[in-house]
């Protein structure tokens, strides 16, 4: 189990600085851009070996991801295009903050331009693993409160937590003790359990999955539409989500 599933109970600690600075007069969309800013000066700082300035506007850029989300739901500012661009947002900072870390550790480890391809990878797959399975079991996606979920999103021990934690603690460490070795196993800890997560999720999808027909499950969530058009009551749309609402 990876730490989304405490990911409630991390909200009520930061609710007191979300609520505070959501009171700013921007849109939950502007939150998510600024965010990717706010990301991509972080990626330059570990790019420069600049650790303490890289480590705070990390830690900025993780609050960030959780303001965006509040203010959506706060201002019904919920929209498919912020839950989608959100989403992007998310992998694209994440890729680019792993990138400028990896690139100065290859000045003393060149080897780690390999483990950049492997980390990259095994995460990349470890998402479309995700987002195969929410398209192709649609009958056990659930929304509550506009935030889509599956019970995928409990599975494997790597997502947008993790990496803050793995590579996070890695790089603060190099920082306090100015070697780069526990940056080091920062990086390719991320790489090794991005590839369990991966593997993990596989290994879900063969269990609950591999005796699943898609086209008998399509026609019964069609006549159960079809039933209730036909009962007089329209089918209900699924809520839309904003930004911040995507797990990974």
């Amino acid at each position: 189990m990876n730490l989304f599933a405490f990911r409630k109970h991390l909200d009520r600690v930061l609710y007191p600085l979300v609520s505070s600075v959501a009171k700013l007069p921007m849109h939950a969309n502007h939150w998510t851009l600024l965010g990717a800013v706010v990301g991509l000066l972080c990626a330059a700082s570990f790019l420069y070996g600049q650790w303490w300035i890289g480590l705070a506007l990390l830690l900025a850029r993780g609050v960030m991801d959780n303001i965006d989300g509040f203010v959506a739901r706060a201002r019904n500012q919920r929209s498919t295009f912020g839950a989608v661009i959100d989403d992007i947002t998310d992998r694209w900072v994440l890729g680019i903050i792993y990138a400028g870390g990896c690139l100065q550790l290859a000045n003393d480890h060149p080897h780690v331009l390999i483990v950049l391809g492997f980390g990259v990878t095994g995460s990349l797959c470890n998402v479309i693993a995700k987002l195969s399975i929410y398209a192709e079991s649609q009958q056990d996606v659930v929304r509550t409160e506009g935030k889509i979920g599956h019970p995928i999103d409990l599975v494997g021990v790597f997502g947008s937590v993790e990496f803050l934690i793995y590579f996070g603690i890695g790089f603060l460490v190099t920082a306090l003790t100015h070697d780069s070795r526990p940056a080091l196993f920062g990086v390719w800890a991320v790489a090794v359990m991005s590839h369990l997560s991966l593997f993990q999720r596989v290994v879900f999808a063969w269990r609950r999955y591999r005796f699943v027909d898609p086209v008998t499950v399509g026609r019964e969530m069609a006549d159960a539409e079809n039933f209730v058009g036909l009962a007089g009551t329209e089918a209900p749309r699924p809520e839309t989500a904003g930004g911040g609402e995507c797990a990974d």
